[in-house]
């Protein structure tokens, strides 16, 4: 069993969109379950240690689950023993910046086992965006300007009374 295509850390820009791919194939017959989930992990304390990081990616602990810091962002489950779902993220914000991390359940022997891959998203300020406070609130929208007509007949009407 392992992954065929692992998502990889990327920069992107404010208002890009990304996409990460995710591919794993089983072991053994074609007829059981597998399924993939994306995880979105705000908490990314152990990503400068890229010497872990390449082993943790092997060995997969049943036990340590999604801390109050990660959040399922989709699932999807198939029979058989390739699996494969591209996560797409449309405009990227920078509060999307994090690690993401595909998961692989595995049920080829009849016990459950985890596989799990990582991969960090940047996400720095677009070319022309400019950067706001997350609490500012929005800009008030820009009052519409008058009609030209009445704009005519408050002139007209001042002439009237210069001319008097």
């Amino acid at each position: 069993a392992l992954f065929t295509e692992t998502p990889h850390d990327m920069t992107a820009r404010t208002g890009e969109d990304v996409e990460m791919a995710c591919s794993f194939r089983g072991s053994g017959s074609p007829s059981y379950s597998l399924e993939i989930q994306w995880w979105y992990v705000r908490s990314h304390r152990d990503w400068t240690d890229k010497q872990a990081w390449a082993s943790n990616q092997l060995k997969a602990s049943q036990q340590e689950d999604a801390g109050k810091d990660a959040t399922k962002i989709s699932v999807v489950k198939v029979v058989g023993s390739n699996i494969s779902h591209k996560l797409r993220l449309s405009r990227v914000k920078p509060t999307d910046e994090g690690t993401y991390e595909c998961r692989v359940i595995d049920f080829s022997d009849g016990k459950a086992r985890h596989h799990k891959v990582k991969a960090y998203l940047r996400v720095q300020p677009g070319e022309n965006s400019v950067l706001h406070l997350p609490e500012a609130p929005p800009a008030a929208p820009a009052p519409p300007p008058p009609k030209p007509g009445k704009e005519l007949r408050k002139r007209s009407v001042d002439e009237e009374a210069c001319s008097l």
